[in-house]
This record gives C-alpha cells, structure tokens and sequence, in this order.
C-alpha cells in the first residue's frame, strides 16, 4: 500500500551523511514529529525568510 497522494505535493529524496541524520531524529523527537516533518519545515522556514 503507497502512501496517499496529496495534489500540491511532489516526492523527493535527499541523502544526510549518518551523524546529521541521527542529529535530525533527535530533534524531530524533540519537536513531536518526524524526520520529513522537521525536513520540511527548516526548508519552508528558510524559504520564507528569502
């Protein structure tokens, strides 16, 4: 069963060497949420601040 498509979404895949992406997991832990979540919300943040 595949994840359920949204109409304003696209997938990506990005690669963290082990040490970022175990850093990233503690801080979605931190934030209640998961490694796309928080992902995804660094990169909107930045966005809005161009």
């Amino acid at each position: 069963m595949s994840p359920r498509q949204k109409s304003n979404t696209e997938r990506i895949n990005v690669f963290f060497s082990i040490e970022t992406l175990k850093k990233l997991k503690e801080l979605a832990t931190e934030k209640g949420t998961s490694v796309s979540g928080l992902v995804r919300m660094i990169v909107l943040e930045y966005l809005n601040k161009k």
